[in-house]
């Protein structure tokens, strides 16, 4: 049976499950929320977690609407959508009225808990997923501390409702698996005149309570569970675990139903992300996906995962990174560096019961990379070429960051483990890697993408003075520190200095007018040209602009008119050592007359490696625009390392 509680229609009006404007709306974030909940629930940990997602496309729907009560949820969420606050269940409903294709998303897990807890507890899986979803009892380091991941599933159903059929590793007293039971949130509606319904709904058997604020349905239970959840097509095998059924299952970026994706579409978006977020705990033997989207398949264990070619760099760097030495021997190869992490205790009144106080507070990370094949610059391997693949011990990417922004770029891919994903898989963990992963876990935000310290209010109440530096250092310090061990590390072959290759993008802020150290000395004749330069980030490009003029210091220059000059030129990216890397491409310049009179032809020369810029006339100096964009890739931008300017050739021509 549906319930929804009656309310006086003067009551103020809910927009139901408000978390989903809080949260990232995209089929990539729905899949990382429910296998992060999934591995945050595996029960025995010897084995994989096993988590499957079944699509199904409904021609005759007769059986599973009986079994929904459709007609009486159907009347509720049609009610709801007229005071629906955007796009939603009106948009749902208008969609499958006008014949489209009813979906039913199934996800199914094995070893995993099930939902514990009873209908009236206030710190339980159920509490925090059925009763008040959004509300988190996760604890400690696990990947979804905030609990408000669940939300999505909600978000995901063009009726805003999700079913739940639940087999529990460990009973309480009158429960028999397997737990049926579901919920709807909806905005306050009326269903006519004078009739009024809050904004949730219950699906379950009477719970029979006399008190009439607990008048609602509780979970189904044992065998009346088990048979109406196979003709909801949602039934469990013999494992301990959740199924949970998603009907009006859609792409919860798209609530308009506008461009709505075809199974094969969401067998690959979800077999994707699945692999780009959760490729550690795959490979370590701690996760297993299986995708049936309507007989588009795929399947994510231990051994397929090292062949999804967008990540398998990744997943090599991972299988090697504890034995790996300290420097590259070739393409192909691993290096990796534990660097010291320092982070403060816990406050003493925030340990959990047997937890001492302090915590520990010192500890290593592992940065490794692997220097890049030929066959990894292009492809798929290509599109993450330079980056770091930052996670801790729940097994899920947290960000892949580009080590252009921490001035390194060029042909390798890298890793950042932490906290427990120090530690191998089956290994007892150590306790400061435990430590170093609850530290994490209470740095990162809701969607889980970052680890941060400054405005976080948690971490602050959580932790002691202190607790900012460390948590923003981790990815930007002693990231950028430990790459520079492996890329820079330098050692002597046949007598020579060797570095890896790799490619540097410019500074997003020119050092060009600053003084530098080490600079040559001045040249006793002035030089031909007077110039100035600066640089700024618009969209994916460079925008070089300045000025530029024959030097009046030159005194041949300064007693004569001058009737023409031609100057042609460069930019240079530079290593972090100002060396000199590659060329940027220069796409357009642009000059105009700054002083003087005169006219001016602007090119680009080499396919674009110079620019080339001549003058007739008196010109005393004109003012510049370059655009540049580095050559092979799109932009990417970071304050990352320096650029120069050179000229390579020019003359000025004046009257005698």
């Amino acid at each position: 049976m549906w319930w929804f509680e009656e309310v006086p229609c003067g009551r103020s009006r809910k927009q139901g499950l408000i978390q989903k404007k809080t949260f990232s709306r995209d089929l990539d974030t729905f899949v990382r929320e429910v296998l992060q909940n999934s591995t945050d629930a595996r029960e025995d940990s010897g084995k994989p977690v096993q988590v499957s997602f079944r699509l199904h496309e409904f021609n005759d729907r007769s059986a599973f609407e009986e079994a929904l009560r459709w007609d009486d949820l159907y009347g509720h969420v049609k009610a709801g959508g007229k005071d629906q606050d955007g796009h939603g269940l009106t948009d749902y409903v208008d969609y499958l009225e006008g014949d489209g294709t009813f979906r039913i998303l199934i996800i199914e897990e094995k070893n995993a808990k099930g939902i514990q807890g009873n209908e009236e507890d206030q710190d339980s899986d159920y509490a925090a997923l059925i009763r008040d979803p959004g509300a988190s009892n996760k604890g400690g380091s696990t990947g979804g501390r905030h609990g408000l991941g669940s939300t999505l599933l909600w978000v995901a159903s063009g009726f805003q409702t999700v079913l739940f059929n639940s087999t529990l590793a460990k009973e309480m007293e009158d429960q028999t698996s397997p737990r049926l039971v579901g919920r709807c949130f909806i905005p306050t509606h009326e269903l006519s005149e004078g009739e009024c319904y809050a904004n949730d709904g219950w699906f379950g058997a009477d719970s029979g309570m006399e008190r009439e604020e607990l008048q609602r349905p509780e979970s189904i239970w044992g065998d009346a569970a088990s048979g109406l959840a196979e003709n909801l097509e949602m039934g469990r095998p013999n494992s301990s675990g959740t199924t949970i059924m998603i009907p009006g299952f859609r792409d919860p970026s798209d609530p308009a139903m506008d461009d709505q994706p075809s199974p094969e579409e969401l067998c690959q978006e979800f077999e994707e992300a699945t692999a780009d977020y959760f490729w550690p705990a795959i490979r370590a033997g701690d996760l297993e996906v299986h995708i049936d989207m309507c007989g588009h398949s795929a399947e994510l264990t231990k051994d397929t995962i090292k062949d999804h070619k967008g990540i398998a760099p990744f997943v090599a760097c991972y299988d090697q990174m504890r034995e790996a030495p300290d420097s590259f021997k070739g393409p192909g190869t691993v290096a990796k560096t534990d660097e010291e992490y320092t982070i403060v205790s816990k406050k003493e009144d925030e340990c959990e019961d047997g937890e001492d106080y302090p915590t520990p507070s010192e500890g290593y990370v592992t940065i490794a990379a692997r220097k890049a094949n030929p066959s990894d610059t292009e492809g798929p391997p290509s599109e993450r070429l330079g980056e770091v693949a930052m996670f801790r011990g729940p097994g899920m990417v947290v960000k892949y960051k580009s080590g252009h922004y921490l001035g390194h770029s060029g042909k390798y891919h890298a890793l950042l483990a932490a906290g427990k994903a120090c530690t191998p898989s089956g290994e007892s963990h150590e306790r400061d890697d435990e430590a170093i992963d609850d530290f994490l876990a209470m740095s990162e935000p809701p969607m889980h993408d970052r680890w941060y310290g400054k405005k976080n209010d948690e971490l602050k109440a959580k932790y002691e003075h202190g607790a900012k530096g460390p948590a923003d250092d981790l990815s930007t310090k002693i990231l950028r520190n430990g790459l520079s061990k492996i890329l820079y590390n330098q050692s002597r072959q046949a007598g020579s200095l060797t570095r890896p290759g790799r490619d540097i993008l410019p500074k997003t802020r020119s050092d060009l007018t600053k003084n530098e150290r080490n600079k040559p000395p001045r040249p006793t004749i002035p030089p031909l040209f007077d110039w100035k330069i600066e640089d700024e980030v618009v969209g994916d490009r460079w925008e070089f602009t300045g000025s530029i003029g024959p030097n009046t210091e030159r005194k041949q220059i300064a007693d004569n008119s001058v009737e023409g000059w031609e100057v042609t030129f460069e930019i240079v990216a530079l290593f972090e050592d100002n060396r000199e890397a590659n060329t940027v491409v220069i796409e357009n310049v642009d000059a105009e007359v700054a002083a003087g009179s005169g006219s001016i032809t602007e090119r680009t020369l080499d396919g674009g490696e110079k620019g080339h810029i001549e003058v007739e006339g008196d010109v005393k100096s004109l003012t510049y625009e370059i655009e540049a964009q580095l050559p092979g890739r799109q932009a990417r931008l970071g304050d990352v390392s320096k650029t120069r300017f050179k000229l390579r050739d020019g003359s000025v021509e004046v009257s005698s």
